[in-house]
């Protein structure tokens, strides 16, 4: 079986990077996305397994990105991440249909054990 295909969706370079090295070292194969519109235009994207994304992007937020994605019927689990954590902001992730919404920085095995609960 292949390993998991997680895509993350952050305007930070250096937090997609830091992510990426997080699933390699657990066996995992991420794919990088600057953008949330990045991720809607992937033509690959029926191969990603799960969605890590920032809630605050210009342009799509994470939680836009959510709704677009039940809009389009894309069920794949999403792990909602940010540095500005509020009620409302969490309490909108979950309702979209967040697995997780995790407040940066997030601890590596915390980020791992919500994408494997995310995956199965």
């Amino acid at each position: 079986m292949p390993p998991h295909l997680i895509a993350i969706v952050d305007d930070d370079p250096g937090v997609r990077s830091s992510l990426h090295s997080l699933l390699r070292s657990a066996g995992m194969d991420g794919i990088g996305f600057a953008s949330a519109e990045e991720l809607l235009a992937h033509e690959d994207a029926g191969q990603i397994d799960c969605i890590l994304t920032d809630l605050h992007m210009p342009g799509m937020s994470g939680t836009d990105l959510q709704e677009e994605l039940a809009r389009r019927a894309w069920a794949r689990p999403v792990i909602v991440m940010t540095a500005y954590p509020t009620d409302a902001a969490r309490a909108r992730a979950l309702k979209a249909g967040a697995h997780r919404f995790l407040t940066k920085p997030v601890d590596p095995d915390l980020m791992l054990d919500a994408i494997v609960a995310a995956v199965g």
